[in-house]
């Protein structure tokens, strides 16, 4: 856990230069994002969007409000998961070519 920016970009782009070797990123409006140069796992939080866009996430995380799963189970499907991803396989961002653009640092102070 690291105190970074809100804005997607800069908040993983913060938590790469501090060290992650892979970002787990919740969406629950289907945020398009991928965080080269680690891989980016991206989270569903809700079914209906996991739907529409399931060749872009990862888990559909939804299935713990559907009553499919329970935040147990689902908890180790997303442990699982990130073994897999960190042991090579690749995240559906990569699968995409997603995350070359998204690498921004965070401006301090005023921006103007």
């Amino acid at each position: 856990f690291m105190d970074t920016p809100g804005f997607d970009p800069c908040s993983a782009t913060g938590q790469i230069a501090g060290g992650a070797n892979v970002i787990l990123f919740t969406t629950g409006r289907g945020s398009c994002f991928g965080a080269k140069p680690v891989p980016s796992i991206k989270l569903a939080t809700n079914s209906p969007m996991y739907r529409k866009l399931a060749e872009d996430m990862d888990i559909n995380c939804g299935e713990i409000l559907d009553g499919s799963s329970t935040v147990k189970a689902m908890g180790e499907k997303i442990f699982e998961h990130t073994l897999r991803i960190c042991s090579g396989e690749k995240s559906k961002s990569e699968l995409l070519g997603l995350g070359d653009h998204e690498f921004v640092p965070w401006n301090i102070g005023v921006v103007g």
